[in-house]
């Protein structure tokens, strides 16, 4: 749910996708998978154990029934890799977009107009004409130190997993598609274990 709330993912689009129009819904089915997954995960979780019930003509009155649990939890594995599938998907779609804002701040900050930055922050939100002069220096400062950093790239481990989704081939969502073929992907990834090993 972080990742695809504006309110709780530090600037990254509603549902990540970016379109403009509001017309595509992004990683929102996902999010209500994984939240169906996780909620039945979590029904099914329940022990055996509380529904002990005597047997061997009431010669034993408490029963383990750890099989049933054992053989419950074996069934939950799939909808967990599931969950993770989803979570594999949302958190690489998340990256990049963050990857492209970082890299288009940057841009920004070097452009050689200085105008194009101050434009684009004040878009953001309202000043009044006494914090004008504070804004300004504030602009000029925020640009000094985005020109100085060099492109966006996230860790070692986090930039494996990136590339390994990309080459099983779920790309990046810029607009709605179907996500089906993707969340079989990403599920055969995760059950492969091999994103673990990078």
């Amino acid at each position: 749910n972080k990742l695809v709330d504006p309110a709780t993912n530090d600037g990254l689009p509603p549902f990540l996708i970016g379109n403009e129009d509001g017309t595509d819904s992004g990683m929102m089915i996902v999010q209500y998978s994984a939240a169906s997954l996780v909620n039945d995960l979590a029904a099914r979780a329940q022990p055996a154990a509380v529904y002990s019930v005597p047997t061997s003509a009431n010669a034993e009155d408490h029963v383990s029934m750890g099989a049933n649990d054992a053989l419950h939890a074996y069934k939950q594995t799939a909808d967990l890799g599931r969950v993770l599938a989803i979570e594999l998907l949302v958190a690489t779609q998340a990256l990049e977009y963050r990857l492209q804002i970082l890299d288009a701040a940057r841009e920004l900050a070097a452009d050689p107009d200085p105008q194009r930055l101050r434009s684009r922050l004040r878009n953001l939100s309202p000043v009044t004409a006494a914090q004008t002069e504070r804004l300004e220096q504030d602009i000029d400062q925020l640009r000094a130190d985005l020109a100085e950093l060099a492109q966006a790239k996230p860790g070692r481990a986090a930039q494996q997993v990136l590339d390994r989704v990309r080459e099983a081939g779920i790309a990046f969502v810029d607009r709605d598609r179907l996500l089906g073929p993707d969340m079989r992907i990403a599920e055969a990834l995760v059950e492969s274990g091999e994103l673990l090993h990078g």
